[in-house]
């Protein structure tokens, strides 16, 4: 049986959703394992997670499963929290619960994340028509940034910097979950850098806020004509450097093995291997 948040004790979702989130196995990569950023990291969405959560419970009233959704219609994008689901609920409680929370999103391309190990998530993606995307690697770099690394060049991004920074990301990221508009809107979640020594701009990087310990860089792009420059490095510190956080996390891809050396070489350590799962309208079967 599904229920919404009007007919559900919301401490004990809440409480459901950390439980899951403490094993990789039952985790969705969009969040954390510290209880009080869960909160908060739920808190946040564009739509609020009571808005959207969707439980599954048993006859007796225990909670079998849980998701959330949240969506940005600019991008006719959706991202799924979850589902969190208990081992034994999967084939009633996972297809329901996927199915709840993306027909409320008016968007039509649906994205779920989890890490590898989650075999209920990718089973459940596979039943419903959902395609398996690139492995993403997660890395964390808990040394402080060198001081003064990022300088010179580094600077705030401007609204003058828009036909650069755009022309990069939508190269380097095309079809990607924020827009160079949100990178540079003051009032969105992002704080964006830009690398321009004399006035032209070779590269940028976009980061926000992850936790009161930790930046976590969304975005880095350098010009393909001034790479092998050290500006991606610069960059990288910069975001660092001007956070004030203690530690920096960053997710790449399988498909760029140099920038898994480059971050190595730059001390970030590998935390965990995720995988997102996507249904399009392409897709649908």
């Amino acid at each position: 049986m599904l229920m919404t948040s009007a007919d559900i004790d919301h401490q004990a979702v809440l409480d459901f959703i950390v439980h899951q989130q403490q094993c990789p196995e039952t985790a969705c990569a969009y969040l954390g394992t510290d209880a009080s950023d869960i909160r908060g990291d739920l808190e946040e969405l564009d739509q609020h997670w009571l808005e959207t959560v969707r439980v599954s419970v048993s006859a007796d009233g225990r909670i079998l499963g849980a998701a959330v959704i949240e969506w940005d219609e600019e991008l006719d994008r959706s991202w799924v929290h979850g589902p969190w689901v208990e081992e034994d609920a999967w084939p009633t409680a996972g297809p329901s619960l996927l199915a709840a929370v993306t027909a409320q999103a008016p968007v039509s391309a649906h994205e779920m994340y989890a890490d590898v190990s989650n075999r209920g998530m990718a089973q459940l993606a596979d039943e419903c028509g959902w395609q398996a995307g690139e492995t993403n690697f997660e890395y964390l770099r808990t040394t402080p940034a060198p001081a003064g690394a990022s300088a010179p060049g580094i600077r705030p991004v401007t609204s003058a910097d828009e036909p650069a920074v755009r022309a990069l990301h939508d190269q380097e990221f095309p079809g990607t979950y924020a827009s160079a508009s949100e990178l540079l809107d003051p009032d969105s979640r992002y704080s964006t850098l830009v690398f321009a020594p004399e006035g032209t701009v070779l590269g940028y990087v976009a980061s926000q806020l992850q936790t009161d310990s930790t930046v976590y860089v969304d975005f880095v792009a350098v010009d393909p004509d001034a790479r092998r420059k050290g500006i991606g490095e610069r960059l990288i510190n910069g975001a660092h450097e001007s956070s004030g956080r203690d530690r920096i996390a960053l997710t790449v891809d399988e498909n760029r093995p140099a920038a898994r050396a480059f971050y190595a070489f730059l001390g970030f350590e590998l935390t965990a291997t995720t995988r997102p799962y996507r249904l399009r309208p392409q897709s649908r079967r």
